[in-house]
């Protein structure tokens, strides 16, 4: 049996293929965030990387998790893409939280707070499931490498304003964007369509520079972490954990690393939610989606 997991989000979308439970291939492709590039771009891209993984071959399963497939309309769109291309193949579509979670926590109540391009807090407790966060760059996004990106964007404005003081966080954003004045910012940002990775691509350094104590980063970074404890605060109380002590997985390109912005979630967290474990490291979301595959793919 050949089985096969996506996770596709808005920074790169990435497939593993198994046979027989043994994992074979991996696969990269391009952004596939149904909610930011609609639900047929993501589906195209989806199939796109699905075939590089595959290399010519049918699979039996596919479990795809999709950032934006929280809603039903795009799930069914996405898997309605994949079914084409593999007609027979049984298709399973969801929301790249819950992969997330199971990726890290393999059962039991748990929460996972995502947070790269964008930014997302998913819970599991028994039978009650809950999501915050997830809304994308234009209703939500908080503490999200965009967020953070944006945030120095608007810094770098009110720097041109005079309302603010030039620093390496407002340079960057006038190196990397082109913008050394107020009529080249307002063209790098509404003459093209907005693309939320670029933005979010302002990060790392942000983060960097909040790392080596500049202010106006450090400030941002700490607006952030609020905003990503928020999320797993809502996430807990929806699914009734605050009460608890359940195991917290921190997820995304923007947790994977040791920096300010990990330690400051950390101590809230700590705070939040006395006697959980936090747990951090390179899960490999698409590893949880390939599990469900391979599930799904296995004689009853």
């Amino acid at each position: 049996m050949i089985a096969i997991g996506v996770v596709a989000g808005g920074t790169a979308t990435t497939a593993a293929v198994s046979r027989g439970g043994t994992p074979e291939r991996t696969a990269t492709g391009p952004a596939a965030n149904a909610t930011t590039a609609g639900a047929a771009a993501a589906g195209a891209a989806i199939v796109a990387t699905m075939r590089a993984a595959l290399g010519g071959e049918l699979p039996d399963s596919v479990h795809a998790g999709v950032a934006g497939a929280g809603r039903p309309d795009v799930a069914r769109a996405v898997a309605a893409a994949i079914r084409a291309a593999f007609p027979a193949a049984r298709v399973v579509v969801s929301d790249d939280a819950s992969i997330a979670l199971r990726s890290a926590i393999e059962a039991g109540p748990g929460l996972v707070l995502i947070a790269g391009t964008g930014s997302i807090a998913y819970a599991e407790n028994g039978g009650l499931r809950a999501l915050v966060g997830g809304h994308g760059h234009l209703l939500g996004d908080e503490g999200s490498a965009f967020a953070i990106g944006m945030a120095a964007i608007r810094l770098r404005a009110r720097v041109l304003d005079g309302r603010a003081v030039r620093d390496e966080t407002t340079d960057l954003v006038a190196r990397v964007w082109r913008a050394p004045d107020r009529a080249a910012l307002h063209a790098a940002i509404y003459d093209v369509r907005l693309d939320p990775a670029a933005v979010a691509a302002l990060a790392p350094s942000i983060v960097a520079f909040a790392g080596k104590g500049n202010r106006a980063s450090t400030k941002i970074v700490q607006e952030a972490a609020k905003d990503l404890g928020d999320l797993l605060r809502a996430a807990a109380r929806a699914a009734e954990l605050t009460e608890s002590a359940p195991p917290i997985a921190l997820a995304g390109g923007l947790l994977r690393e040791n920096s300010l912005l990990t330690f400051l979630l950390e101590t809230r967290i700590t705070g939040d939610f006395t006697g959980s474990p936090i747990l951090r490291g390179d899960f490999e979301p698409v590893r949880g989606a390939l599990r469900l595959a391979e599930t799904a793919a296995a004689p009853a």
